[in-house]
């Protein structure tokens, strides 16, 4: 004997969790969306005055506690019809009334649309960490054009750099990142009412209209692909990814560079921890965080891709209940990274003596008494790289740097003869500092290039600035809007589901 829908193993595997889900994450997005909705019916004339009004005061008198005590109970499929069902009674049982609220959708436009309203909100939330920690790294940058610090190829030690070069590396992928989030933000907000199921509507509805009011940029073109197309999420966990595969890589570097033995960042108080048995410790645990949320969030986006992956190009369960919450999970796991790690390094400190004797260690500046040699001696770098490198060999577990008189040797040694280079020119490219200032080449290591690569990461800075606050205010004023379109109605403020 069959049951009736919803089935008992369905209703507890699937409808339960799907409703506690809608209620958490798009409450207050179907209540936009109904008014934004009722809003462009009048204005077309779909619905009667008496109607519109009916409708919006139904929707104000949501007791919207009641909405988020309410445990599933099988009575109704979903959130969309428990609530059909409250404005109903808060039209005094008019269903001709409150069914008219539906006319010219389907819960295919409608899902999509609430889905793109609740994904923005943390997309902007995620760009403002994004720009937060590049500002982090843009003004340590700037206290640090002189900072001589050891730069690493393949984790061993390979030539002098400074601070500031190395932390506006970091700044200059994060600004690919925020552009990134930028395009996948305007891709994303723009608006499907209005597709219907998937072929719109023969009512007469204003797309622009409800887009305008929603505060999307503009509506979804082709109805088909508004219903069936995911890329308005993919696009930002695709961006999201690349953010945090840099934040997984960045994280790493501080760790290392925050073990006793390398002892060149100290973090503030706030963000270590001490030890349970051991007095001494200062665990940098804020940036095993950082690390570690990336890493779960990364997890998520991934496990996101791979579930639509070959999914029918169509409305499907597949992209909805029981996937938004996972891309609301790894976008709120992201922001919690790039935040923490903005403010652990706020305030970090760095040994500045212990990274300057280290960029002139480990012969980290032979490159450039190669390149000296060739240019003095006219040689071919190739034979400048041998006799510097007979030059290491010699010195290294004596001397442990190399001086006039081995490079003298080891010249004799490859070419038959000593080199025309006095002790000073030898000293002078042997140097950290001619070394950095030497290389004043389009993003070289230079004092002067650094300078100019922070005024160029500066202005794009305040571009993103202007971007991001003209698209915050853009949301802003399309919710006022709304709300006072309800006011002027209603004579009450829109509801709020804010927890």
């Amino acid at each position: 004997m069959s049951e009736k829908f919803p089935a008992e193993n369905y209703k507890q595997n699937v409808l339960a969790d799907c409703f506690e889900d809608a209620k958490k994450y798009f409450l207050d997005e179907y209540i936009t969306v109904d008014l934004a909705h009722a809003v462009m019916l009048s204005e077309q004339e779909i619905i009667t005055d008496e109607e519109y009004t009916k409708i919006l005061k139904a929707i104000k008198a949501l007791d919207l506690d009641e909405v988020y005590a309410k445990e599933y109970d099988g009575t109704f499929e979903d959130l969309f019809f428990y609530l059909q069902n409250k404005l109903t009674e808060n039209c005094g049982g008019d269903v001709d009334t409150s069914g008219k609220l539906h006319t010219a959708r389907s819960r295919n436009d409608l899902d999509v649309t609430i889905y793109r309203l609740r994904l923005r909100k943390d997309a902007i939330r995620l760009l403002r960490g994004a720009m937060d920690l590049r500002k982090v790294f843009l003004d340590l940058a700037s206290q640090h054009h002189e900072t001589l610090i050891p730069a690493y190829t393949h984790t061993q030690p390979a030539q002098p750099s400074t601070m500031a070069h190395y932390l506006l590396a970091m700044a200059e992928n994060l600004g690919r990142d925020i552009r990134r989030l930028q395009r996948a933000f305007e891709n994303m907000n723009r608006c499907p009412l209005g597709s219907g199921a998937i072929t719109t509507t023969g009512f007469p509805i204003n797309r622009h209209r409800v887009a305008e009011l929603l505060g999307f940029s503009e509506p979804t073109v082709n109805s088909y692909a508004s219903i069936a197309s995911i890329d308005y999420f993919m696009e930002q966990l695709g961006a999201t990814t690349s953010l945090l595969v840099n934040i997984g890589r960045f994280a790493q570097e501080f760790l290392l560079m925050a073990m006793a033995e390398f002892n060149v960042v100290r973090l503030p108080d706030g963000y270590v921890q001490g030890s349970s048995i051991m007095p001494q410790k200062r665990n940098p645990v804020a940036i095993e965080h950082i690390r570690a949320l990336a890493s779960k969030s990364l997890g998520q986006t991934l496990g996101v891709m791979a579930a639509v992956h070959n999914t029918p190009f169509g409305d499907i369960n597949d992209v909805e209940d029981d996937l938004q919450p996972s891309i609301y999970s790894a976008l709120n796991d992201a922001i919690r990274a790039v935040s923490l790690f903005a403010g652990t390094l706020e305030s970090a400190t760095f040994n500045l003596e212990t990274l300057r004797e280290r960029a002139q260690a480990n012969f980290i500046t032979v490159t450039e008494l190669a390149d000296t040699i060739v240019r003095k001696e006219n040689l071919p770098f190739r034979i400048a790289h041998k006799i510097v490198g007979t030059s290491v060999r010699a010195a290294y577990g004596k001397e442990n740097e190399i001086t006039y008189e081995i490079m003298q040797r080891a010249a004799v040694e490859v070419i038959g003869r000593e080199l025309s280079m006095t002790e000073e020119e030898t000293n002078a490219a042997l140097s950290a500092e001619n070394f950095v200032n030497i290389r004043t080449i389009y993003g070289g290591t230079a004092p002067s290039e650094t300078r100019r690569a922070l005024a160029v990461e500066r202005e794009a800075e305040s571009q993103d600035e202007k971007w991001y606050s003209a698209t915050v205010e853009f949301l802003e004023n399309a919710n006022k809007n709304l709300e006072q379109i309800v006011t002027n109605i209603t004579g009450t403020q829109k509801a709020s589901t804010q927890q």
